[in-house]
């Protein structure tokens, strides 16, 4: 029994934060069928369809939202925010400081236990006494072998070996400072917890010796407290050759840049939420006739509809009250400017925003203060701290690659459909607008101001095309960031090194990984369903059903947009016609396609105490210090 229990035991998955996001997906979603099936106007299988949709902000849905019941539409509020990144990473920054906190009461805790044994003990605090003396040899008696020596002065007769815990252990060649009887318990009074996080926060081994020659082109150490001259910033952050003292320093501003960094991510995402609804509710209180008859037409509240349009937004989550989306409104110039705003900053805009905002606020609070500091760390090193916050360079790329994206899809969508009535019965002006409005949707919003059965065929592939790619300039940045994931990725092999300097081929190693991840599975659901809907695909009398459609409808769901062709006998998505088969199918994809966006392996921004190896050995770490050392001999001689 008790190998039984063993085994299972060690059968047991662990449960890292790619598997705990899983688990909550997928709850929502099965919660989703919990709380909008019992009324009885919703399908079984369109209850765990609402909800998969919802708690992935894909968008897709198979009945118009306003047949939906109150507390239906609430739920369907409330879902895409806990379930979004703007809440769920914040959250994760939450939960590191908890139990890094505890951690660090326990490592008190255990200090004062071991001073109170000490003193029964009666033995002196300190491993040696205040007297003892060292002898160093020189250089090349050390590079030789030759260790550290005890001198009692009271008998310089008497030559002893060092202690092992005075000598570095790779080679001996740093020499940690005594401890004496005033120096008391490390942890108890000396020091605030702030300080004491250093042990838990800092990453890096503290050993000297083969890593003092390391340099980096990293970011560098001028902004932080000042450290020993020794200290060396590998990639993605990680520092090495860190004294005590260094320690302790780093340690109190990461822990305090923690605590900055939670208040900020979360007054970001509520604040979206807040502009949203103190932009559009006001307007619509006050908008033409044309918009507030289409509300009282379709039974809507205009308050509602501004609360639900501002969290659809800011969410990404392309569900509308309204049921022709956002077609009613393509020439409503404010709420187009301000509804494209959201949607670029809650999600594709998201690392950049937030940059900025860190950014202008180390600008704005005093130079001296403690907020000014940890605000510069995470200006300096944001990998360490949060998965989408990302250093300068990486997010001036982000920005143009986002925005010129987004202007070849405003292009296309105008000069495409200059002869389409769909389009130009528009003036150029709200033409403009709303192109790029549905250039921001095709992102990852999932709303519409154009009728996409009726646009040229050529514009309905670009979209295609666009949501396909749209997550991955964010995807690949955070790839390319994580130092954990390189090992995962074979490219840490002890005959291979990446050429981290050649960033083509950096990204271009990424990409082909994250399409090795994406394809496989667009291409398996839109089979299975074609399987599942032939003879639909088949009848004459149905054209709006297509391998294209399908196809269209599988890459939106899988990323997440929820953009779709529809059916011309409903205002909903095309999944709609789907039998429950077809339907699961969505499901799955829109499950899966949420998490492409995640680290493949473990990422220094979500790992919790005790997880993983911190300090740089194994071999990651020599291959992580074969790669800087090759770096380093190369600059030498350039």
């Amino acid at each position: 029994m008790v190998k039984l229990i063993g085994a299972i035991g060690a059968w047991r998955p662990k449960l890292d934060f790619i598997a705990l996001h899983y688990i909550w997906i997928i709850f929502c979603a099965i919660l989703g069928f919990i709380v909008l099936y019992p009324h009885g106007n919703v399908p079984a299988i369109d209850a765990l369809f609402f909800g998969a949709s919802a708690s992935t902000e894909s968008g897709l849905n198979t009945i118009d939202l306003k047949e939906l019941k109150m507390y239906q539409q609430l739920y369907l509020y409330v879902i895409p925010m806990i379930t979004n990144l703007g809440f769920i990473n914040p959250f994760v920054v939450a939960v590191r400081i908890y139990w890094f906190r505890k951690k660090l009461k326990q490592m008190i805790e255990d200090e004062e236990d071991d001073e109170k044994k000490t003193r029964l003990d009666g033995k002196p605090i300190g491993p040696e006494a205040p007297d003892t003396t060292y002898f160093i040899p020189p250089p090349r008696e050390r590079d030789s072998g030759q260790p550290f020596v005890v001198v009692d002065p009271r008998n310089d007769d008497e030559i002893r070996p060092a202690p092992a815990e005075h000598m570095d252990s790779e080679a001996g060649v740093r020499l940690r400072r005594p401890m004496t009887a005033r120096d008391g318990p490390a942890l108890t009074t000396a020091r605030s917890l702030q300080h004491a996080a250093s042990s838990v926060f800092v990453l890096g081994p503290n050993k000297a010796g083969r890593r003092n020659s390391v340099s980096s082109r990293a970011p560098a150490t001028s902004n932080l407290p000042a450290l020993s001259r020794q200290v060396t910033v590998g990639r993605n952050s990680k520092f090495y050759n860190l004294t005590p003292e260094d320690e302790e320093k780093l340690g109190g501003i990461e822990y305090r840049a923690l605590k900055v960094l939670l208040k900020v991510t979360i007054a970001y995402f509520f604040g979206l939420h807040l502009l949203g609804i103190v932009c559009l509710v006001p307007w619509i209180h006050n908008a033409p006739a044309k918009y507030t008859d289409w509300l009282a037409q379709n039974g809507l509240d205009k308050t509602w509809w501004g609360f639900y349009s501002a969290q659809t937004m800011v969410d990404n989550l392309g569900f509308t009250l309204t049921p022709d989306s956002m077609v009613t409104f393509r020439d409503a110039t404010w709420p187009m400017l301000i509804m494209t705003f959201l949607a670029f900053a809650g999600n594709t805009l998201y690392p950049v925003l937030l940059r900025l905002t860190i950014y202008v606020m180390s600008k704005v609070v005093p130079a001296r203060s403690s907020t000014k500091e940890a605000l510069q760390f995470l200006l300096d090193h944001p990998r360490r701290c949060y998965t989408l916050l990302f250093p300068s360079g990486p997010t001036w790329v982000l920005f143009v690659i986002i925005a010129a994206l987004n202007l070849i899809d405003v292009v296309l969508i105008i000069v495409l459909d200059l002869d389409n009535p769909a389009i130009n019965d528009l003036p150029m002006g709200p033409r403009v607008l709303s192109a790029l409005f549905q250039a921001a949707s095709s992102r990852h919003t999932g709303t519409s101001t154009l009728n996409l059965a009726l646009i040229n065929p050529a514009v309905q592939f670009s979209l295609l095309v666009m949501m396909y790619i749209a997550i991955l300039p964010i995807a690949i940045s955070i790839r390319a960031s994580n130092t954990y994931e390189e090992k995962s990725l074979g490219m840490y092999k002890d005959q291979e090194l990446p050429d981290e300097s050649d960033a083509s081929s950096y990204v271009v190693m990424h990409f082909r990984n994250q399409l090795s991840f994406d394809l496989w599975y667009i291409f398996l659901g839109t089979f299975c369903i074609c399987v599942a809907e032939s003879q639909k695909i088949s009848d004459p009398a149905e054209p709006a059903f297509s391998v294209f459609s399908i196809f269209f409808e599988c890459v939106s769901a899988y990323g997440t947009v929820g953009l779709s062709l529809g059916h011309p006998s409903v205002s909903a998505s095309l999944s709609s016609q789907f039998g429950i088969f077809g339907k699961l199918v969505i499901c799955a994809a829109m499950i899966r396609g949420r998490h492409r966006t995640l680290p493949y392996a473990i990422d220094r921004a979500i790992m919790l105490p005790g997880e993983g190896s911190d300090d740089g050995t194994g071999p990651q770490g020599d291959a992580l210090l074969r790669g800087a050392t090759a770096r380093s001999e190369k600059e030498a001689t350039d």
